[in-house]
């Protein structure tokens, strides 16, 4: 027999479902460090490509705009300068990653275990 609590605690477990269960359950697969540290690597990958593009560019820009002779460039200081930019840019980013990727991962873990929760008080009712 369904009641209309049990029914209304059925259409809240199936709004979860198509809203955030499937990021969720993504989420919930790796242990909090893990799942941190999955998000650093890929967002350090993507700021090196990045780095990488803009470094590229830049050099074009003296090359090519700027007319600076390649012959007598102080590559010596540029890479230096560069590795600096790198790493300062990798120490915020890391950071900032964590700070956004690790309270995600709590609002991930209530939601399932509320979620779970429900459907253990859905199969008590039945």
């Amino acid at each position: 027999m369904l009641s209309r609590e049990k029914i209304r605690m059925m259409a809240q477990a199936a709004v979860y479902e198509k809203s955030y269960y499937r990021k969720d359950m993504f989420v919930e697969r790796y242990f909090k460090n893990d799942y941190i540290g999955l998000e650093r690597l890929k967002t350090k990958i993507w700021m090196t490509v990045f780095f990488v593009a803009y470094i590229a560019a830049y050099i074009f820009d003296l090359v090519y705009i700027e007319q600076i002779d390649l012959l007598h460039f102080n590559y010596k200081q540029f890479a230096i300068k560069a590795v600096i930019v790198y790493l300062i840019l990798s120490v915020i980013i890391s950071v900032l990653t964590s700070a956004v990727y690790g309270p995600k991962y709590e609002r991930a873990s209530r939601r399932m275990k509320a979620y779970y929760d429900q459907l253990e008080k859905i199969n008590l009712k039945g």
